[in-house]
């Protein structure tokens, strides 16, 4: 007989050490997800009068709302399967607090959605978008010099694309260029 491997599915092995989850993370996790599931069926509810479209192809603004508040159901039934899934790390003595710093990251990551808002009425959703997502992954801990510009034009690209040619939704192009 052989051993099992060192990554074995086995309970108590060490891959339970590495997905474990604080509990106060568990929590949030849990109690977000029941509150974006709340949101998005409310959502539902909300444009469930919205205008039928008359073209079978065109999503419209009936169905949007209802595919995206399904696709974030979805994902926060993921999200909660994930969640109780995962075995809860014991509690640390020397746990690290959140501090003022990160609750000043949460302040700058609000201020810089209510700043590209604003851009966007001047400068288009391109501009202000790609801006936008190379400060939030600083924010978040993405510091690459390289990396950070490309990946939000490229992301910005591609979300433009699929909502100017593929849904045909209008975005901001800006009073500067017009």
């Amino acid at each position: 007989m052989s051993n099992p491997s060192a990554g074995s599915e086995r309970p108590g092995s060490s891959d339970d050490a590495v997905n474990a989850m604080p509990l106060t993370t568990k929590i949030a996790n849990l109690v977000i997800s029941v509150v974006l599931i709340a949101v998005a069926a409310s959502a539902i509810a909300t444009t469930s009068d919205f205008p039928k479209s008359m073209l079978a192809a065109d999503v419209g603004a009936a169905r949007f709302p209802i595919i995206h508040s399904g696709a974030l159901i979805l994902l926060c039934l993921i999200l909660i399967a994930n969640t109780l899934r995962a075995p809860t790390a014991p509690a640390a003595d020397g746990q690290v607090r959140v501090g003022i710093a990160g609750y000043a990251g949460v302040a700058l990551g609000m201020l810089a959605t209510a700043a590209c808002i604003a851009a966007m009425e001047h400068v288009g959703y391109g501009p202000a978008t790609a801006v936008y997502m190379a400060v939030i992954m600083a924010l978040m801990g993405q510091r690459s010099p390289v990396w950070n510009p490309v990946l939000a034009v490229g992301v910005t690209a591609l979300v433009y694309g699929v909502f100017h040619y593929m849904l045909q939704v209008p975005l901001p192009v800006g009073s500067l260029f017009e």
